[in-house]
């Protein structure tokens, strides 16, 4: 079974052979925990990463935003970063379809992300990167093992990224 850097580097190399943009998408609330390792996530890059190739959207727990943001958009393919409860180890790292991450992504939103994406109509391939929450503890950071694997799929993606 491939892991995720393989997996995302495969997403990469599709963007790669064609026209569109990657859309990044941040979901989360960062007052819960590590239900907000998705905007940490999102924010990382957006604050190393200048490629006009790349758009990040940072939506927080308001993923019905998600079809009004991508409206302006051109996605050649959709990768959100979100919390997830898999049932694997704190901070540990998945690459799912939208369909597949139904019922496993745990933020605050409550409507389905596959459900926002069809909404948006667009016909991009999209993935979540779920990271195993430890908390969701109102008032409580990011735990280390989450912030931890946000640190490394933001580096990973920055450097997979920096020639765009």
């Amino acid at each position: 079974m491939a892991g995720w850097r393989e997996k995302l580097r495969r997403i990469i190399d599709d963007l790669l052979a064609g026209e569109g943009d990657l859309v990044l998408i941040g979901v989360g609330n960062p007052i819960r925990g590590d239900d907000g390792v998705g905007v940490e996530i999102a924010r990382t890059i957006m604050r190393f990463l200048r490629s006009g190739r790349v758009k990040v959207l940072i939506v927080e727990d308001r993923v019905d935003l998600i079809p009004r943001m991508l409206r302006n958009v051109n996605p050649r393919i959709i990768l959100i970063f979100d919390a997830a409860d898999f049932g694997g180890r704190s901070g540990e790292i998945r690459i799912m379809s939208p369909d597949e991450a139904s019922g496993k992504t745990i933020s605050t939103h409550e409507m389905p992300l596959d459900l926002m994406l069809r909404l948006a109509e667009k016909n991009a391939p999209a993935y979540v990167l779920g990271i195993q929450v430890e908390t969701l503890e109102l008032g409580r950071g990011i735990s280390p093992a989450v912030k931890a694997a946000a640190g490394e799929v933001a580096s990973f993606l920055l450097n997979l990224l920096a020639g765009l």
